[in-house]
C-alpha cells in the first residue's frame, strides 16, 4: 500500500504561518466539498507496514471485522459506508460495505496533492492561467487569479484548505506540462495527462476499486471510489510531511510568489471535537456523495483513519466519526477480528 519511511513528519517541511483567531462555525457545503485541519500537534511517526494492504486483504469484505458491544457491524454507524483503519498497526478493524462504489468528493483532493508532491520538486512554481475555466459552476474555489504564482506549499494549501477547485486544475495543468514536456498542449489534454498520473498513483497505494475523472472531487458518474480505497489514500496523505503540516492548521496565511497574500480558514467542526485528538485530513460533501470524511486521530499512542461516506447531515457524520473513534478507544481483541466472505 504505502512506501512509508519512519520519520518525524512535521519537522520535514517548512512551517506554515498560523493565524490564531476564533474559528467560524462549519459553513453550508458547496458542490466542491468542505475542508478541515487541526491545530498544533506532536510529530506523527508511522512504522513501515509489513506488507501491502491490498495484498493482505485482497477480495475481502470488512463488514464483520469489528463488532462493538451489543451492536452488529451494520448498526455501528448510520452511514451506509465506513471504515476504521489502524494506521500504526496496518490493519482495518471495522468496515461497512467497504468495497462498494461511492462518490469520493473531497478525498480526491488528497490524491491530487499526493500526485503532484510525488511528481514535482518542492521548489516548483505554479502559474495560474485560463485552466481555471474548467472549474464547474457551483464549485468552491480559492479565488486564484490569472498570472498569480505560487510555490508548492501555497498551492497545496489553496487546494486543501479553502475548497480550491480552481487550485486543483492549476495543479493538474502545470504538473502535466512539466512532466510531459508539452508547452503547447491544450488545458483539457494536459488535465487528461494528469488524471492518468492520479490513477496510476492510486493504484500504487493499493486502490483497486477506483476511477478518478477529475482532480477536484466534483461529482461525475465516472469519478468513483470505495471506502477501502479512500482509507488507503488518506493513510498515504497522513504520512506525507507537507500535506500533514497543511492539514495541521486551523488557519493559513499564504504569500504568493507574484506578490500579495491571503488568509484561508478551515471550517470543519470535527477538528475541534472535545475529548478527541483530531489531526486533520478532510471532510466533503456533494449532493450525490452526501456528507463524507477521512479523519486522522491519535488515540492511546496509535494513529487511526476513520472514514465515512453517505451521511445525510453533518451532525450524523460527526456522530459516526465519534462512534468509529470510540471503537479504537475502547480497544479490540485481535483474536476476534476475522475476514468474512462477501454476501
Amino acid at each position: 500500500m504505502l512506501a512509508v519511511t519512519l520519520a518525524v513528519l512535521t519537522s520535514a517541511c517548512h512551517p506554515i504561518s498560523d493565524v490564531s483567531r476564533p474559528r467560524n462555525n462549519e459553513e453550508e457545503p458547496v458542490q466542491g466539498e468542505e475542508t478541515d485541519a487541526s491545530g498544533e500537534q506532536p510529530p506523527l511517526i508511522v512504522p513501515e507496514p509489513a506488507a501491502p494492504i491490498a495484498e493482505n486483504l485482497e477480495n475481502t469484505d470488512f463488514s464483520g471485522l469489528f463488532i462493538a458491544p451489543s451492536q452488529s457491524a451494520p448498526e455501528a454507524i448510520n452511514a451506509p459506508y465506513g471504515a476504521l483503519y489502524n494506521l500504526s498497526d496496518d490493519v482495518f478493524i471495522y468496515g461497512k460495505r467497504v468495497d462498494e462504489r461511492v462518490y469520493p468528493s473531497g478525498a480526491v483532493k488528497l490524491l491530487t496533492a499526493l500526485t503532484v508532491y510525488d511528481a514535482l520538486s518542492p521548489s516548483f512554481i505554479f502559474t495560474v492561467g485560463d485552466e481555471t475555466d474548467m472549474v464547474k459552476a457551483g464549485s468552491g474555489v480559492a479565488g486564484l487569479m490569472s498570472g498569480q504564482r505560487l510555490d508548492m506549499e501555497a498551492m497545496l494549501t489553496a487546494l486543501l484548505i479553502p475548497v480550491g477547485n480552481d487550485a486543483a486544475y492549476t495543479i493538474s495543468v502545470n504538473t502535466a506540462r512539466e512532466k510531459s514536456g508539452s508547452s503547447g498542449g491544450g488545458n483539457r489534454e494536459m488535465n487528461d495527462y494528469f488524471l492518468k498520473m492520479m490513477n496510476d498513483y492510486a493504484e500504487k497505494t493499493g486502490c483497486t476499486g477506483s476511477n478518478f475523472s477529475n482532480p477536484d472531487g466534483f461529482h461525475a458518474a465516472d469519478n468513483y471510489s470505495t471506502v477501502r480505497d479512500l482509507a488507503l489514500i488518506a493513510a498515504a496523505a497522513a504520512t506525507n510531511p507537507l500535506i500533514t503540516a497543511i492539514c495541521g492548521k486551523l488557519e493559513h496565511q499564504v504569500s504568493f510568489e507574484s506578490g500579495g497574500s491571503v488568509t484561508w480558514s478551515n471550517s470543519n467542526s470535527l477538528l475541534t471535537l472535545e475529548n478527541w485528538d483530531i489531526r486533520g485530513l478532510r471532510t466533503g460533501y456533494t449532493d450525490e456523495s452526501g456528507f463524507s470524511a477521512q479523519i486522522l486521530a491519535y488515540i492511546d499512542g496509535k494513529y487511526y483513519i476513520a472514514v465515512v461516506s453517505g451521511n445525510t447531515s453533518s451532525a450524523e457524520r460527526q456522530n459516526d466519526i465519534i462512534r468509529l473513534l470510540q471503537m479504537a478507544r475502547d480497544g479490540y481483541n485481535a483474536d476476534i477480528i476475522e475476514l468474512f466472505d462477501r454476501d
